[in-house]
């Protein structure tokens, strides 16, 4: 989108300016449009010029990731872009517009409640004036109503009267998983890496099989957590925040010309040098257990291991190289196929998107295939 797009009567048009950036800062000329647009479409009462401060380690030669075209909507070029490119753009489009628009106005409602000796309190919250929520929103749980919780009008001392208690008991759960899109909120708030890397990061922990995905969430390979073991064992001063943001901020300092990179680099590579060395030693005692499948060895009896290669797992015998059999890995669910009863394998298209297809399609003649796993009602 950034170097352009085929709009009918427009030519090709860049949609977005240049997105390798987190600075914040906008032209006054975008300022301009945005005001236009906004007071035009949604009304005067709209509109807050606003100015973000850019932080203090952010790349600010660019603007800020926006729309180069505020009468370039979405919604009228939306047959010009694929489905991707729609939704990318549009999010950009309408949180840059939602970026100069009023903040949003609730009135809010706090109810303390007396029950004999229990104290009870409710709160409430009812949208007066949605602003820039009326465009975008964070997240779908965000997502406006009306009104978020009703509470009825109460005078003070006023007696009430039990309805329904709906008894609930909590527990304190861990943390949930990292997902894409948390943990380059993470960086991003720790100071690690620019926008410009958090792809390749999270590219290179899966093709390097760090992590796997599971319905979104990143688990750690046991792979993953001997290299991660290893590092923190050894690494101690280099695998912490801290260091990579002051890496990132010595970095700039020697781009600006207030530090000598060499200075830089000695300082960081004479010890690590030695680490490395001792590192390189303890390596060679370090093996990493396969697991045990439980399909036999054809040539050789052993129960074979999963092993991972280019293309995913496969299976491999464990006396290599004296037995070399090798032949593909092929995982199966514990629920049948729903339509002929017969195993259902997950599979995986080349952009590693799982996929569900039963062990009988083609051959046998059962057509089942599916992107969405089958449950045990699904079965006719």
């Amino acid at each position: 989108m950034y170097e352009g797009v085929k709009i009918p009567s427009k030519g090709t048009v860049g949609l977005i300016t240049y997105m390798r950036t987190d600075s914040t800062r906008i032209s006054e000329e975008a300022r301009a449009a945005a005001k236009t647009y906004i007071e035009n479409v949604y009304g005067k009462e709209y509109y807050e010029n606003r100015y973000y401060k850019a932080k203090a380690d952010s790349q600010d030669a660019h603007e800020a990731i926006r729309p180069t075209y505020i009468d370039l909507n979405p919604e009228e070029i939306r047959e010009s872009l694929t489905n991707d490119q729609y939704k990318l753009y549009k999010l950009i489009y309408n949180r840059f517009i939602a970026s100069q628009m009023s903040a949003a106005i609730f009135d809010t409602l706090a109810v303390k409640i007396n029950a004999n000796d229990y104290n009870f309190k409710a709160n409430g919250q009812t949208i007066k004036f949605k602003g820039f929520m009326t465009l975008y929103v964070e997240t779908e749980d965000n997502e406006i109503k009306e009104e978020f919780e009703k509470i009825p009008t109460l005078k003070e001392n006023e007696e009430l009267k039990k309805d329904k208690i709906d008894a609930k008991q909590s527990f304190t759960e861990p943390p949930p998983r990292y997902t894409e899109a948390s943990l380059v909120k993470a960086l991003e708030e720790k100071g690690i890496g620019r926008p410009s890397t958090y792809a390749p990061i999270i590219t290179t922990i899966l093709a390097r099989r760090y992590i796997e995905k599971m319905q979104k969430q990143l688990h750690p390979t046991e792979l993953g957590r001997i290299v991660n073991k290893l590092l923190i064992e050894n690494f101690k001063d280099i695998i912490n925040v801290e260091f990579t943001a002051q890496m990132e901020e010595e970095f700039d300092k020697i781009a600006e010309g207030k530090e000598q990179w060499k200075k830089v680099i000695s300082e960081f590579y004479t010890p690590f040098e030695k680490v490395v060395e001792k590192v390189d030693k303890e390596l060679e005692h370090v093996k990493l257990e396969y697991e045990v499948s439980d399909v036999p060895c054809d040539k050789c009896g052993r129960m074979m291991v999963i092993k991972f290669g280019k293309y995913g797992k496969f299976l491999a015998c464990p006396g290599y190289p004296e037995c070399q059999n090798a032949k593909p890995y092929i995982e199966t669910i514990d629920v049948p196929c729903p339509k002929c009863g017969g195993k259902v394998q997950i599979r995986k298209t080349k952009k590693r998107r799982n996929y569900y297809i039963c062990e009988n399609n083609p051959n046998n003649g059962c057509d089942y295939i599916s992107w969405t796993k089958p449950k045990k009602e699904d079965k006719k």
